[in-house]
């Protein structure tokens, strides 16, 4: 699988012929320059990295049989075809896109579908959760030190700044001067490398709000800003929930090994969930129902209490107190963000309870109460 350039002071050009009939990618008589060796070098590497890159493609296809993430995006309501319209349009662009949306709704999805769309699809996708790491840290990971920073390891890709609205200042002055410039500076020696890469950044919070308020940079929002995409919540789109449960179901049925099914009732139900954890709640829900249920068919009886007790809200509201609707939201929502907080800062329950602003001890207490496991 390597790929072979054949350099030689005696070349033919029946021995190039030859040389290529057995698998050289190029040969290169001397004398030569410099310059010519790096642009066959890097020819080599593209070419074979594109090689790599499509087998594992197929074989993924094969494998995944159609579990392309592409699936979460399409779908039959109005707002989702508007979306793939506009993504059609500008996946081939190398301008910064600006992806909103609530928590939970598909950001990350989206992002790999406009990289796999476009011209960039054979070169590195870079991820970086900005809520995850520190402010220092963040800068450190971006732009490097001692080793590549994330954006560097993205030259010629994409990067995916999630959350980009916890940036802290220092990050965003210089994110801002990469997207002006092109151009990286090391921390450390101070040298600027010239870099292609295209940023796609996310967030949950207003950005065009947190301009005005003084807690974005507004010039940096106004560079994210050129191709804005707005993710729709879940509920918004309930007429896709056909699509997006055999999607979950075929990936978790790979990843536990069985064979589930869902059936017509269970579904009906679901479309009377608001679902406000969004596709990552119903991924969740999906794979605790088929870790505890009994036969290989999911029903109503398997739907988890605290979402059968919000179906049980909305379908009996009248019958319920006042006092008990307060009651059965709050858990729901406490439970919903805690869960959010947990899957962000990778189970870190120290992490999570200085996110959420409570105690260590406060927030384990409401775990048990909620019924949550930390591994969630």
């Amino acid at each position: 699988n390597l790929p072979v350039v054949m350099i030689t002071a005696f070349g033919t050009v029946d021995s190039a012929v030859d040389a290529i009939k057995k698998g050289a990618f190029d040969y290169v008589t001397k004398p030569f320059e410099q310059s010519e060796i790096v642009t066959v070098v890097q020819k080599a590497v593209n070419t074979s990295r594109m090689k790599q890159l499509s087998l594992a493609r197929h074989e993924e296809s094969v494998m995944a049989d159609e579990l392309s993430y592409s699936a979460l995006l399409n779908g039959k309501s109005p707002a989702l075809k508007e979306l793939q319209e506009t993504v059609r349009k500008v996946a081939a662009s190398p301008s910064s896109v600006l992806v909103t949306g609530e928590a939970g709704c598909g950001k990350e999805f989206l992002a790999e579908e406009l990289h796999y769309l476009s011209q960039r699809s054979f070169q590195p996708l870079i991820k970086v959760n900005c809520v995850a790491v520190s402010s220092m840290a963040l800068e450190t990971e971006l732009f490097g030190g001692q080793k590549p920073g994330r954006l560097e390891l993205a030259d010629k890709g994409t990067i995916f700044l999630d959350e980009i609205s916890e940036a802290g200042l220092e990050v965003q002055t210089k994110l801002l001067s990469l997207l002006e410039t092109g151009k990286l500076e090391n921390p450390i020696t101070g040298e600027e490398k010239k870099i292609d890469v295209r940023v796609i950044a996310a967030s949950t919070k207003d950005l065009a709000k947190e301009a005005r308020e003084g807690r974005f940079r507004e010039d940096l929002f106004y560079k994210l800003n050129v191709i804005p995409l707005h993710l729709p919540p879940l509920r918004e789109r309930l007429e896709d929930l056909p699509e997006l449960v055999d999607f979950f179901l075929k990936r978790l049925n790979r990843k536990l090994q069985r064979n589930f099914r869902v059936d017509a009732a269970c579904l009906e139900m679901f479309a009377s969930v608001s679902w406000p954890g969004n596709l990552r709640q119903l991924e969740h829900v999906l794979e605790r129902m088929m870790v505890l249920a009994e036969g290989d068919e999911l029903r109503e009886q398997d739907i988890p209490a605290d979402l059968r007790s919000e179906i049980d809200l909305s379908s009996h509201l009248a019958g319920a107190s006042f006092r008990e609707i307060i009651r059965r939201q709050t858990q729901n929502l406490e439970k919903d963000l805690i869960e959010k907080a947990l899957h962000e800062m990778d189970g870190n329950i120290t992490r999570t309870a200085e996110h959420l602003g409570i105690s260590r001890k406060g927030l384990q207490l409401k775990m048990k109460e909620l019924g949550i496991k930390q591994g969630l």
